[in-house]
């Protein structure tokens, strides 16, 4: 069924065609900021297939790890990439963009 679309570096977003067996793990902010670049998260959407292409249930596991209110987020290189900040900050910070 798919649905999933990443966003490429030209700005257009293209298909993230499933394969079977596979898993597909989504790198987030956090993840870049400890690996400082190393790993990037990607701008992503879900596209609602009409229902003509919909024969099928797509099944969805979303599971956000974040560390302790009090912990410092920082690369996990020593490098200052990205400020320190603590994981309470960081949360705040997140849902201020978002919402």
């Amino acid at each position: 069924m798919g649905g999933l679309e990443v966003k490429t570096k030209d700005g257009d977003f293209i298909s993230a065609t499933p394969i079977e067996g596979t898993v597909l793990v989504y790198i987030g902010d956090l993840m870049q900021i400890w690996t400082k670049d190393k790993l990037v998260k990607t701008v992503h959407r879900v596209i609602i297939p009409d229902k003509q292409n919909c024969q099928s249930s797509r099944q969805s596991i979303t599971y956000f790890g974040h560390p302790d209110s009090n912990f410092v987020i920082k690369c996990i290189d020593g490098s200052d990439k990205y400020p320190p900040i603590t994981g309470g900050d960081y949360l705040h910070q997140r849902f201020e963009v978002t919402y």
